[in-house]
This record gives C-alpha cells, sequence and structure tokens, in this order.
C-alpha cells in the first residue's frame, strides 16, 4: 500500500527560498515580501540589459555576447513573471466562480 505524506512532510525536501542571507532557519520571508524581492530582482535585470545595452551602442563596450546575455536574461525573467501572474489571476478567476 501507498502511505500518504501530508504536504509539510514534503516542504522540508525543498530548498530554501532566495540565494541572500536574508532567510535563515529562524525567519521567514513573508508571501509579500518574498513577491517584492522578486520583482524587485526582474527589475534589476531589465535596468542592467537597458544600461549594457546603452554601453555597447554609445561604443563603451564591444562585447556583443554579455549584451546579448543580459537582454535574453531580462527577457526570460520578464516572460516568467507575466506567465506567473497569468496563472494567479487564472487561478483567482477560478476561486470567484467556485460556489459555496
Amino acid at each position: 500500500m501507498f502511505k500518504i505524506e501530508g504536504i509539510s512532510d514534503n516542504l522540508r525536501l525543498l530548498p530554501s527560498v532566495g540565494d541572500n542571507n536574508r532567510l535563515n532557519e529562524d525567519k521567514q520571508l513573508s508571501f509579500t515580501e518574498l513577491l517584492k524581492e522578486k520583482l524587485y530582482e526582474v527589475n534589476n535585470l531589465n535596468i542592467t540589459a537597458d544600461r549594457i545595452t546603452e554601453d555597447f551602442i554609445l561604443g563603451r563596450t564591444d562585447n556583443i555576447h554579455q549584451v546579448m546575455i543580459a537582454t535574453e536574461k531580462a527577457k526570460l525573467a520578464l516572460e516568467l513573471t507575466v506567465a506567473i501572474q497569468n496563472k494567479v489571476i487564472s487561478a483567482y478567476n477560478e476561486i470567484m466562480r467556485m460556489q459555496i
């Protein structure tokens, strides 16, 4: 027979969230703080890509590979953010359609 485990049993197996030292064993980030932090990171990727592209256009650098990598990182991060937003909105709409 299969043993059914609770969700909390499996959560401890997940890697800890974030690479910085803000999250440690005795302090957990709230969902809102985590969301703000990740949106800030996406914004920073876009700003960095814009800055590197500007440097390339103005001739301050000739490393096209760095420009392309930074631009692709920013693009993928933004696409992922929009996809997550769409899923959250879809889930919210589905919950609102439920009859109680």
